[in-house]
């Protein structure tokens, strides 16, 4: 019986001895950083004691490299609610760790319970770890609260390398996997990961939303040049446009009545017109306009006339000689001829009626280019105009009978760019120059008179709405910028119709 006893005291001796040698290197230390309730392990006997009464567990929410790193984790757990600590140890390399940890649990499941809640909440992916060492829980492990004790080899091969960036819960070397206990717990899991690539698809969708395509890029440039001037755009190949405009110009100056009396003098003008233009390819479009006039002629305050009447039959064609793209420009060659169709200047008796239209044939040759420069689009052109000369007048003048009229050509330049404050809305600013040549005029026996060359320029300011897909609003605003009294107002509405 003696022998029996001294057998088994021996046998437990030596099994102790064995284990306590298995825990003989330095133990981890618990830095309580966040909870008082959590103090530091002294020796490595606790832990063994620890080790064979009772396994602890705890959330482990990311290791640092870096202690001030884990520290600034603890703040931001804090402010959630949480009660986080830091758990101490050393790697392989003998490399300080620093593992932001949660709890401590008595049995896995509490553990495992608390985990689904954490990634929840905040979704990372956190694990559930041993609460005195590195060692992730494998479910295996959970069949028995008693854990082998870790050699120094098996510790370097469960603990990982970590940067000072916290690594995922599965970055670790452990050939051990957590896993959910349960199935409801994977259902957990999965019902997160579902919600998570929702969330992403939702992002996604309005991501797309908001990228504007090439198609709506060209769409607004056109939007932006169209509201600057017509002679910048071109109609699509299968496409009519029609297009309502108005304009209103005012004009004031003073005239000096019977030698003693100055008179003010104002003249308005207000003309509608219509137009049509027929996209014959995608670079070559043309066009037909005609306006209806009406003029209100002031002198004073007693004296005053008007009429109302069509203006001048317009005829035009464009062409786009390359297509443009990249660095290269728009370029736009227009051309037009205006008929006379209304109340001819040279039919009307001078002085006692007003005219609607210039009386004159004339034609026109010009250029536009137009260059993307983001976010602005800059645009120029350069017009050529020659009136043909008119004859078999016969209109009574005070200077005498005219019988012909040679007007001088007239050359214009614009300068100017748009902005797109939206899709929708656009703004665009432009300068605008003329110069016209002498007009000469030829009265019956040959008496011949020429006025002098004339020059304007004008500041122009332009706002353009999208009505609809097919639809813009274009409003235009003109103040000179040389010494007169006179403005204009404008305003175009084109709608588009494929064919």
């Amino acid at each position: 019986m003696k022998k029996t006893v001294v057998s088994v005291l021996v046998t437990g001796l030596i099994s102790l001895l064995i284990t306590s040698n298995g825990y003989s290197e330095p133990i981890a230390e618990i830095i309580n950083t966040a909870s008082p309730g959590v103090t530091q392990k002294d020796t490595a006997s606790d832990t063994v004691l620890n080790a064979r009464d009772i396994t602890y567990y705890a959330i482990q929410i990311s290791v640092f490299q870096d202690e001030k790193d884990a520290e600034n984790k603890i703040i931001e757990l804090k402010k959630s609610g949480y009660e986080p600590y830091i758990f101490q140890s050393l790697n392989s390399k003998n490399q300080n760790l620093y593992a932001v940890r949660i709890g401590k649990f008595d049995d896995y499941k509490s553990a495992t319970d608390r985990l689904l809640l954490i990634e929840s909440n905040f979704r990372i992916s956190a694990l559930v770890t041993y609460f005195d060492s590195l060692s992730p829980v494998s479910t295996a492990d959970t069949a028995s609260y008693r854990r082998p004790a870790a050699t120094e080899q098996a510790k370097s091969d469960i603990e990982p390398e970590i940067s000072s960036a916290p690594l995922p819960a599965y970055a670790t070397e452990s050939p051990e996997i957590y896993e959910p206990s349960t199935l409801e717990a994977l259902q957990k899991k999965i019902q997160v990961l579902e919600d998570e690539m929702n969330l992403l698809r939702d992002e996604s969708d309005v991501r797309k939303k908001l990228v504007i395509t090439e198609a709506e890029e060209k769409e607004e440039e056109e939007d932006i040049l169209e509201a600057a001037g017509r002679e910048y755009t071109l109609t699509r190949a299968g496409t009519i446009k029609f297009s309502y405009g108005f304009s209103y110009g005012y004009s004031e100056y003073d005239a000096i009545k019977e030698s003693v009396r100055v008179e003010d003098v104002a003249n308005h003008s207000i003309s509608n017109s219509f137009s049509v233009s027929y996209g014959l390819k995608d670079n070559i479009s043309v066009g037909v306009g005609i306006p209806f006039v009406y003029k209100y002629h002031r002198v004073g305050t007693v004296d005053s006339m008007d009429v109302n009447d069509l203006g001048n039959l317009g005829l035009n064609w464009q062409l786009q000689p390359f297509k443009s793209g990249g660095d290269l420009p728009s370029i736009i060659i227009n051309g037009n001829f205006s008929i006379p169709v209304g109340r001819s200047p040279y039919e009307i008796q001078y002085g006692e009626e007003l005219s609607t239209s210039s009386g004159v044939y004339s034609g026109g040759l010009g250029v536009s280019v137009s260059q993307v420069s983001d976010p602005v689009v800059v645009f120029s052109s350069l017009s050529l105009s020659y009136p043909l000369t008119t004859t078999d007048i016969n209109q009574k003048r005070p200077e005498g009978i005219l019988m012909e009229v040679d007007q001088g050509m007239g050359i214009g330049l614009g300068v100017g760019m748009g902005y797109a404050l939206s899709y929708k809305l656009n703004l665009n600013v432009s300068f605008g120059y003329s110069y016209s040549f002498e007009s000469k005029y030829k009265y019956k026996n040959d008496i011949s008179a020429s006025s002098g060359t004339g020059a304007s320029a004008n500041l122009n300011l332009g706002v353009g709405y999208k009505l609809s897909r097919k639809q813009n609003l274009n409003f235009k605003i003109g103040l000179p910028v040389t010494d007169s009294r006179q403005f204009t107002f404008s305003f175009s509405t084109p709608v588009n119709f494929e064919l």
